[in-house]
């Protein structure tokens, strides 16, 4: 069982990895036992999301930044949230989204980086289970804020124990104060409550930020 969970071990480390390590054991993740392990510990992030953003918005384009394997997708995709763009920085993870359908498209994308899209490109975006592995937090949600249309919703995740080591309600709480975005956030949820390194210890939290 061991060897058969072996890229999810050290799982909560990997916020401090180097992001070229992230991408490496994603890539090597992805095609194994990926979504398997998720189901496995508990792992429900998609569908509350994915339930967050289609309460505000069903029409796209959507951009699921740091899709993975497509799971986020594929629960919008059900809720009628259309169309969609995922992204990802492991290429094998993009390959893996394809495969599901959920998406019109999927393109390999850095969020470690200024995002290739214009102003004001998408209805709204998510990035679920991604902002763990991000070198600047701050970088990544303006960028979103930059690409989502004014009035446009962005839903991402954040660990409990990373929230508040990064400080992400002074972050968020800056944000609003510059009038840049309306900002709410859930109290902790599970995150992986079977997960051996997670399980009761570490939460997470939804935040939605409205661009203004």
């Amino acid at each position: 069982m061991a060897d058969e969970h072996a890229h999810g071990d050290g799982l909560a480390a990997q916020a401090s990895a180097d992001p070229g390590e992230v991408v490496a054991m994603y890539d090597a993740w992805a095609p194994t036992r990926y979504d398997a392990d998720l189901a496995e510990w508990g792992y429900d992030a998609p569908v509350r999301a994915a339930a967050v953003l289609a309460a505000l918005v069903l029409d796209g384009p959507v951009l699921d930044a740091g899709c993975g394997t497509g799971l986020v997708g594929a629960e919008l995709r059900e809720r009628g949230v259309a169309p969609l763009l995922g992204g990802d920085f492991s290429p094998v993870a993009v390959d893996a989204a394809r495969s599901r359908g959920a998406y019109d498209d999927v393109v390999e994308l850095d969020l470690n980086a200024p995002l290739p899209f214009p102003d004001g490109r998408f209805r709204a975006a998510v990035s679920v289970g991604v902002f763990s592995y991000l070198t600047d937090s701050e970088a990544t949600i303006r960028e979103l804020l930059r690409v989502v249309t004014a009035g446009g919703p962005i839903v991402f995740t954040q660990r409990t124990d990373l929230w508040d080591e990064r400080d992400f309600g002074g972050l968020l709480e800056r944000l609003a104060d510059e009038d840049v975005c309306d900002v709410s956030y859930s109290e902790p949820q599970p995150y992986l409550p079977r997960h051996p390194e997670f399980g009761g210890e570490i939460g997470i939290r939804y935040a939605t930020l409205i661009r203004c």
